[in-house]
């Protein structure tokens, strides 16, 4: 790519799947042959470390945030491919100062074609703050009447603050005809354009236990493939769903229960 994307990947409530999505489109970006770095911004939850199975890296971005390190220390390699910078998982009452968050971003996006960066939820001034070092945005939601008003909110602060929208995600989307919200509602509320919609699948949890994101822990699930698909969409790379992905998956199921 000629040019790195920084992309921020942004909720307006918590457990709406944000942090898994973004380790996950991640590595299929990488997947993909693009050069990805991760990273976690949600300074008082941090969940990215949990997701990628690595608490130990020593510089979190807190420590380049007031100034202790350089932004180069708090990257690493994670074994799927992509680069991460994570958050520390103690619990503080101090704000972070945020003014060096876009330099932290711009370093990564030097080596990079694509940046995630995994918001905290909610609509603070730190969330703000980090909306203003990011090149475009994509709202994740769920099809529920509350992720959606949230999501609102969201689009109507980064429209207001000219906010380029890439446009919106809805996760955890279950096959049931009482869902609150369709997508042409979620696309009303938001007045963005659907991205994907990414099917709840429990191989998450197993996933998440095992240290792997799904893409790598069940590449065959209707989620994995749709985070695939979104993935080619959003950097230009071809891909196809595999044919007969439900029966492969299954074959591999009881080979692997057999073995």
């Amino acid at each position: 790519m000629d040019e790195s994307r920084i992309i921020g990947l942004i909720s307006g409530k918590g457990g709406v799947g944000k942090t898994s999505l973004s380790v996950n489109l991640g590595v299929a970006l990488s997947d993909f042959g693009y050069e990805v770095t991760v990273v976690d911004a949600d300074f008082s939850a941090s969940n990215l470390g949990v997701y990628l199975g690595r608490y130990d890296h020593p510089v979190k971005i807190q420590d380049v945030l007031e100034k202790d390190a350089e932004v180069d220390s708090a990257i690493f390699r994670h074994p799927t491919g992509v680069k991460a910078i994570t958050s520390s998982n103690e619990i503080t009452d101090m704000e972070p100062d945020t003014s060096k968050l876009e330099e932290i971003l711009d370093t990564a996006a030097q080596d990079s074609d694509f940046v995630l960066v995994d918001f905290p939820p909610g609509l603070d001034t730190t969330v703000a703050s980090i909306m203003d070092a990011c090149d475009e945005l994509v709202i994740v939601t769920m099809p529920t009447q509350t992720a959606g008003i949230n999501a609102a909110q969201i689009t109507e602060k980064a429209k207001l603050d000219r906010h380029a929208m890439l446009g919106s995600i809805i996760n955890k989307v279950e096959n049931k005809p009482d869902r609150e919200l369709i997508d042409r509602e979620v696309e009303t509320m938001t007045e963005t354009h659907i991205l994907a919609e990414i099917p709840y699948d429990p191989e998450m949890k197993e996933a998440l236990f095992h240290h792997k994101p799904l893409v790598e822990y069940d590449p065959l699930s209707e989620a994995a493939m749709e985070i695939k698909s979104l993935a080619a969409d959003i950097s230009g790379a071809e891909y196809r769903k595999p044919k007969f992905a439900g029966l492969k998956r299954k074959l591999n199921n009881l080979t692997e229960k057999f073995t």
